[in-house]
């Protein structure tokens, strides 16, 4: 008799177990990442969050004129220093500075 007992609760323990992982999976938050997307000069980024466009950024930051990326490289790497920033909770502001030393071109000819 104890022995059934013990199986019924061992039974419930593991069936709440079990329903409480796949609500916490269901619920789970997203990580933010970056989106490379295709322009019509070029290339440009989107910052995602929790399936929403947070940022979408189709021409190269701190540059006086609509300069798209060159490549998909140069819009990941760029989106991806945005996305260190918002992570440190940071300002998500870029400097031509910081463009210049992740290697951006902002000539697309070269």
């Amino acid at each position: 008799m104890k022995f059934k007992r013990g199986l019924l609760y061992l039974g419930i323990s593991l069936s709440f177990m079990l329903v409480a992982s796949a609500i916490w999976l269901a619920y789970q938050e997203k990580p933010l990442y970056t989106h490379v997307f295709k322009t019509e000069t070029g290339y440009g980024y989107s910052i995602i969050d929790h399936g929403k466009i947070i940022i979408k950024q189709e021409y190269i930051p701190a540059v006086a004129s609509q300069l798209s990326f060159c490549s998909k490289e140069d819009a990941k790497n760029t989106g991806d220093l945005v996305l260190s920033k918002i992570s440190k909770r940071m300002s998500p502001a870029i400097t031509h500075e910081e463009l210049q030393k992740i290697g951006i071109k902002f000539n697309c000819q070269n």
